[in-house]
């Protein structure tokens, strides 16, 4: 439904990616996720069908598409695609992308030369590098998360990051961090353009081997010790990802990740049941219609959110990101529960590939906190504000939950 949206040439993207999928993904997909390894035969495919320069400006050997372009639905049915194979490979994939794009919409000139050209020339990589499992830095506090110290020229990253996606196979990375000395470090939050392979940067594998799930994202720890970033390497203003709504522009990808696990999962689905000769049971029918609802429902929010980024219609785009991203999670949760229903825990045998995708849904649909993004979601329709802020795009604190367990922790004491 979607793929008639599309010019002929952004069509070519898409089947492109299709493609990709069959022929790379998904026979790959079950070793990446076995040796914990990063998927590089994805990004070789990917390199030569220029899909990992989607969001790098055309003047500098790019696709030019994405959001804030002409042409922002393309980059999410290619995410979409490859998820349908392999959710973890592709949110490496999708992870690359976002930053590129951060650079192409917040870099300056030169900026975008240096770091975006070496992109569709030789298919260098890139990290996003944010996650603290001390959480966030609350206004006056000073924890030990990666700060920024002030230098002559630019600034001295130490710390280290969690969750830190193509550590390992990324030549840049853009890592998140809080200066010291200012009263709300997270308000003028940075985004520190590093060299992976410079002085100070280690990857420490150890923890990643520990997941799960999206495995083949190697999203392993990195520290930083005493990092040298100039300040022609640090991509917009102070605080710019929060007020130019930079994660909102993320979130339809992820719901594209999301939609495309969906969509797998319901054709696997009815292939199984066909086979099985289960086809005339009315609670069959019942339940894969309504998993067919939710998923149309989803891809045609999609198709809205698109039309908003393509006419350049903000904030209202931002707020459908929003509401994207939480009802492609609760549209998918429902899928995977309706097919469970109806076909039972056969499905998740081997050598077949729904215990993997299970594991990595699982692991993966808790990326941001859908609470608060629907909490943000409804101060927007009650005029509340507070969509440039950490919580609207579901990262931070749960206060009313926070609340709960304190005033639970102190009737148990």
């Amino acid at each position: 439904m979607l793929k008639e949206k599309l010019s002929p040439a952004s069509l070519r993207l898409v089947k492109t990616a299709e493609q990709i999928a069959a022929e790379v993904v998904a026979p790959n997909a079950e070793t990446w996720d076995r040796e914990n390894r990063f998927p590089d035969e994805l990004f070789s495919a990917l390199h030569r069908a220029k899909l990992d320069a989607m969001c790098v400006p055309s003047a500098l050997g790019g696709l030019g598409i994405g959001p804030d372009t002409d042409d922002p639905l393309p980059v999410w049915l290619v995410t979409r695609a490859l998820a349908g194979a392999d959710s973890a490979s592709c949110h490496s994939q999708q992870v690359h992308t976002n930053m590129t794009h951060t650079v192409a919409l917040l870099g300056t000139t030169e900026q975008k030369e240096r770091f975006l050209r070496p992109v569709a020339e030789s298919g260098a990589i890139f990290g996003g590098w944010g996650s603290e499992q001390n959480g966030r830095p609350t206004v006056g506090e000073r924890p030990a998360f990666t700060v920024a110290h002030r230098v002559s020229g630019g600034w001295e990253l130490s710390g280290r990051k969690f969750y830190s996606t193509n550590a390992g196979a990324a030549k840049f990375a853009i890592v998140f961090a809080f200066p010291d000395n200012v009263a709300n470090p997270m308000s003028q939050l940075l985004l520190c353009m590093v060299d992976c392979e410079g002085p100070g940067v280690s990857v420490q594998p150890r923890w990643w081997d520990q997941a799960t799930g999206m495995r083949a994202t190697v999203s392993h720890q990195v520290n930083f010790d005493r990092v040298s970033v100039a300040d022609d390497a640090v991509i917009g203003p102070p605080g710019s990802y929060w007020s130019s709504q930079v994660q909102a522009r993320y979130l339809p990808q992820f719901s594209s990740n999301f939609q495309g696990v969906g969509a797998h999962l319901f054709d696997y689905a009815i292939n199984y049941l066909r086979e099985r000769r289960r086809t005339s049971d009315p609670f069959i029918q019942h339940h894969m219609a309504e998993a067919k609802v939710m998923l149309v429902t989803a891809e045609l929010l999609l198709a809205e959110t698109s039309e908003l980024y393509r006419t350049r219609r903000y904030p209202q785009a931002f707020d459908y990101s929003r509401m994207l991203r939480a009802y492609s999670q609760t549209a998918v949760q429902r899928v995977v529960e309706l097919v469970q229903a109806s076909c039972g825990s056969s499905i998740y045998m081997e050598p077949g590939p729904v215990s993997r995708m299970m594991r990595d849904w699982q692991f993966y649909c808790h990326h941001e906190n859908l609470d608060l993004i629907l909490t943000a979601a409804g101060k927007t329709i009650f005029g509340l504000g507070g969509e440039g802020s950490p919580e609207a795009f579901g990262f931070g604190r749960n206060e009313s939950r926070d609340a709960d367990s304190e005033r639970a922790g102190a009737r148990e004491k």
